[in-house]
């Protein structure tokens, strides 16, 4: 199960096959911070929301995922990275980590198996960041959003 279970996680992919797929491997892995996108721009939108991880598909209509990538690190350079792909490419894979991509992944090697290890290791990574302390909110908190 998720050590960090509030990690706020971006998917980002124009195939709503995969958002929901993707989505359904982190719930239940145990993660619940997980906010589709169907695009690049969408996700920049609310880039400052703090994302701590975003997986983001590389060929989407508009800008590619390099560009959305580039925007990303250039904004904030401690949000994590994934890229996914749907075919194989090494000339992708090493632009993506040249622009600070932590890896890459081919969509059909992303089994529940997969996205396990790649968490794994992304908790890992969170491990030495120092983390805001979430307080428990009183009933005006809820209530009215203070």
């Amino acid at each position: 199960m998720a050590v960090y279970p509030d990690l706020k996680i971006f998917i980002v992919d124009d195939d709503i096959f995969c958002l929901t797929l993707y989505n359904q491997f982190l719930k239940n892995l145990g993660y619940s911070n997980v906010t589709s996108f169907t695009g690049g721009t969408e996700c920049l939108n609310h880039i400052d929301t703090g994302p701590e991880l975003i997986f983001l598909d590389y060929n989407m209509e508009g800008m590619n995922g390099i560009e959305v990538l580039q925007k990303i690190k250039s904004t904030n350079p401690n949000i994590e990275v994934y890229i996914i792909t749907g075919k194989e490419d090494p000339a992708v894979a090493i632009e993506a980590k040249n622009n600070g991509a932590v890896d890459y992944v081919v969509k059909s090697s992303l089994s529940p198996d997969k996205m396990k290890s790649i968490m794994e290791r992304v908790e890992e990574l969170q491990a030495g960041k120092p983390r805001e302390a979430k307080k428990p909110k009183g009933f005006f908190s809820r209530v009215f959003g203070n």
